[in-house]
């Protein structure tokens, strides 16, 4: 089966969330079957996050790509199987449901992504996701995050690697004053950022159980987007 027809089939599966028995080889696409074979056969060889890895690089070159400031935020889903990365969702009365971590840059790149239960805490999964967006970046100047990220230990990991941590602390912000991480002039990227990946049916509407599934579907979402930037250029 030709590669480029199991990634229209990948394009296609994301956007319109049909059930993967829905998923038909027809039109220049790979059937169901085949794109579940070549998502695990790609989880298996990190190949997605390579594919990831580079067209970050490509859409970042030259000069430009000397320093990053980046945004690290999270948005959930509901999960109404069940299965991996799923827990109780305390915004959402219990139900079940995943959350998804993003690190996006101020032009909107997705840097970084990962999946979790949704009652995993921000603050958890904030150092595995910063080296996720270490690996792709040069280097990153300045990091953003609202206070669900703040704690010693986040602040400590920023500063060893020489990134400035704009980190609100939690309580810091009164009624007048201004945001204290700066957060507030660079909302609206990763609010978009999370926007992008949720237009993707499969991913707002979360039926698949496996979570290197989820994982995949999340990571292919990001290149899709980072692709689309690049046909722009």
């Amino acid at each position: 089966m030709p590669t480029a027809e199991v990634i229209e089939a990948l394009r296609f599966f994301l956007r319109e969330g049909v059930q993967w028995r829905a998923l038909r080889a027809a039109d220049g696409r790979a059937s169901g079957s085949t794109l579940r074979r070549r998502l695990d056969e790609w989880h298996t060889t990190a190949l997605l996050r390579r594919v990831h890895a580079v067209l970050v690089r490509m859409a970042r070159s030259g000069p430009a790509a000397a320093a990053w400031d980046v945004i690290g935020d999270s948005c959930s889903v509901r999960a109404k199987r069940g299965g991996d990365l799923t827990g109780p969702n305390p915004t959402d009365c219990g139900k079940p449901g995943t959350k998804y971590h993003v690190v996006v840059s101020t032009d909107g790149l997705p840097l970084a992504v990962m999946p979790s239960g949704a009652n995993v805490h921000d603050t958890m999964l904030f150092p595995d996701l910063v080296r996720l967006a270490q690996v792709v970046c040069s280097a990153i100047g300045r990091l953003y995050a609202d206070a669900g990220y703040d704690s010693t230990d986040n602040r400590w990991l920023c500063l060893r690697d020489r990134v400035q941590p704009h980190i609100r602390k939690i309580g810091e912000r009164k009624i007048g004053e201004p945001h204290g991480s700066g957060l507030g002039k660079v909302r609206c990227v990763v609010d978009h950022g999370c926007a992008w990946l949720l237009a993707n049916k499969r991913l707002d509407r979360r039926q698949d159980r496996l979570g290197r599934i989820i994982l995949a579907l999340l990571t292919a979402a990001a290149i899709f987007i980072i692709a689309n930037r690049l046909s722009t250029f």
